[in-house]
């Protein structure tokens, strides 16, 4: 029920008594209530053996169970929600860490080749081949361009 809603007078009935409420709540949500709790108490008074009084009784007990049961799952979700917001803040810290670690050795990288391109004149920066295999592709160019040779 909303604090700051004005209150209206809502009346309803309920196992041939009526009733009159002063409510913030909608008037079709009251009457939803009352007609659910009204169901309950003629379904327990249809065999006969159980008086309104009884069924009245028994309809409160089963949906105050229902809402402690509802309460504690309630709990429960927020306790999971609660342990999985948790997680998700370490593993956004890690994922921040991993991120700042990224770009330094990105950094590293560009002075690796910054200083490898001073190094080695003549080695394009650009080049996707590794400068760790570049002298290895050059030997082999020149072993294929010999045994060419040799076979003329």
């Amino acid at each position: 029920m909303a604090d700051n809603q004005e209150k209206k007078k809502v009346s309803f009935t309920i196992a041939g008594n009526q009733f009159t409420v002063l409510s913030a709540e909608e008037e079709a949500y009251t009457a939803d209530i009352a007609g659910k709790i009204d169901q309950s108490i003629h379904e327990m008074c249809r065999n006969g053996r159980v008086s309104v009084t009884a069924a009245a009784i028994l309809t409160a007990v089963n949906y105050c169970d229902e809402m402690q049961k509802s309460r504690r799952d309630l709990e429960e979700i927020r306790q999971k929600l609660e342990e999985y917001l948790n997680r998700m803040n370490v593993q956004q810290e890690k994922y921040r860490e991993l991120s700042k670690e990224c770009e330094k050795l990105k950094e590293d990288l560009k002075i690796c080749r910054r200083r490898l391109s001073e190094e080695s004149p003549g080695i394009n920066e650009d080049d996707p081949i590794s400068p760790a295999i570049r002298p290895v592709r050059r030997s082999i160019a020149v072993s294929d361009s010999e045994e060419a040779a040799d076979e003329i």
